[in-house]
């Protein structure tokens, strides 16, 4: 998937009410420990990490998932691309995520 098609998605209404419906039954608690700034970011990335897979059902991989989490940051503020906190979240998941992601 491209950075075009994940903003794609967050524009259609269906994929974001999806998102926060698998979420719901999945428990996903949205940005741990942080600010819920981008709660619909954190909870597909929570999806990813609890089932190692996209809402869909498609496998992914860690690195995929933390890689459209900084996508989905950066599509939403105001600095874009050069959004500091979707670089310092992506880092702090990617460094710090592995226990997450390994407990299943």
């Amino acid at each position: 998937m491209t950075r075009n098609q994940h903003k794609q998605l967050w524009q259609d209404p269906v994929y974001v009410r999806r998102v926060q419906i698998m979420a719901e039954v999945l428990k996903a608690d949205g940005c741990t420990g942080v600010p819920d700034f981008y709660l619909n970011g954190c909870l597909e990335h929570d999806i990813a990490y609890k089932i190692h897979r996209d809402h869909l059902g498609r496998k992914i991989t860690k690195r995929t998932a933390d890689k459209r989490f900084r996508w989905y940051i950066q599509h939403h503020s105001p600095f874009g691309m050069y959004s500091p906190m979707a670089w310092c979240r992506w880092l702090a998941v990617t460094v710090f995520g592995h226990r997450a992601w390994n407990h299943k």
